[in-house]
């Protein structure tokens, strides 16, 4: 995918595209709100001005440095500005602002602008996107992109819990992550999290924090591995996929899970009738698919280079990293899911 890119640009970000700073009087309007929704997703505080049904409300008011959710009209925002770039090679539009906002914008979906310092995020729903496709965005895109204004790293990654361990499936989008994912989960694995992966850690231990308890699916591997879970999913027209919530139990938001291994899974067309085998990952090979895993990837900003660079060591350090090869059947995935519990052991 080809970001837009348009004007003269600073050394700070050389390649985002720089805009006009958000109209002062618009920025600044606050709308009377009757209440504040709280939530903790992805071990994050949020307070929200509208309800989120993927999560639950936190059980508490003490938050500390929230992410703050706001809406409003798409003519409020800057889509509206007849300066912005058109891309016609990449399904999302990105930009960052005068002030060191960013702006990002799916013209069925959503259109959002979160603050420089990440804490604050302004969002409209746009087209005749439903209220599931577009929570499932925001709690995607844009706390991505909060966290990675903030310095943190979230990875591009499905994970799950064996054994009370986190194991985490790298790769792009149509690799086979969520299937997987699926398939562990019939077998007695559960959901940690889908599409984002936050990891913090404790000394050398990386630790995986939850998010959103439900996973996108296609309709074929849905009803394959988790019947009972499509039946009562929600069919998301912008993206084509089931939303399920693989058990009927929610796991506590707030829970962590050590995180025992991550596994890149590669495109499924590059590997039709590969046998099923798991190879551990060093030096600039890992380096380069941990990289590569980064959420934000429009972000080209020198400095977050380094500091994925040191991310990349730090994971190095505290998870073994494996490349992940099999062919793309459903009548293998069991082998698979066998060979990934070999592998770490559980």
């Amino acid at each position: 995918m080809t970001a837009c890119l348009i004007g003269s640009l600073p050394t700070a970000n050389a390649h985002a595209t720089f805009l006009p700073k958000l109209d002062a009087g618009r920025d600044h309007k606050r709308r009377r709100v009757s209440r504040v929704f709280r939530y903790i997703v992805y071990g994050i505080c949020i307070e929200s001005e509208f309800p989120l049904t993927s999560v639950r409300e936190a059980a508490t008011d003490a938050f500390d440095r929230p992410i703050r959710l706001e809406t409003r009209h798409a003519a409020d925002l800057p889509g509206s500005a007849q300066t912005l770039p058109v891309c016609v090679d990449d399904w999302l539009r990105h930009a960052v602002l005068a002030d060191g906002s960013v702006w990002i914008r799916n013209d069925e979906i959503f259109e959002m602008v979160v603050s420089p310092d990440g804490r604050h995020v302004t969002c409209a729903k746009l087209g005749e996107a439903d209220d599931t496709s577009f929570e499932a965005a925001l709690l995607n895109f844009a706390i991505s992109i909060s966290l990675t204004l903030q310095g943190e790293e979230p990875l591009h990654a499905t994970v799950v819990e064996l054994s009370g361990q986190a194991i985490g499936l790298l790769g792009a989008s149509g690799a086979g992550k969520s299937t997987l994912a699926a398939a562990l989960i019939a077998e007695g694995a559960d959901l940690v999290t889908d599409d984002m992966l936050r990891l913090t850690f404790a000394g050398n231990e990386a630790l995986a924090h939850r998010g959103p308890y439900r996973l996108k699916l296609y309709g074929e591997p849905a009803r394959r591995l988790l019947p009972a879970a499509a039946e009562h999913g929600y069919f998301a027209k912008s993206h084509g996929k089931i939303l399920v919530q693989p058990r009927p139990a929610v796991p506590a938001a707030a829970s962590l899970r050590p995180l025992r291994a991550l596994f890149s899974l590669g495109s499924a067309t590059d590997q039709p009738s590969a046998k099923v085998a798991a190879r551990r990952l060093t030096g600039m090979e890992l380096g380069k698919t941990l990289i590569a895993s980064a959420m934000d990837i429009r972000n080209y900003a020198p400095q977050r280079l380094a500091r994925q660079l040191q991310f990349a060591e730090h994971v190095a350090r505290a998870v073994p990293v494996y490349a992940l090869t099999y062919p793309r059947d459903y009548a293998m995935l069991g082998r698979v899911a066998e060979d990934i519990r070999r592998t770490v052991g559980v």
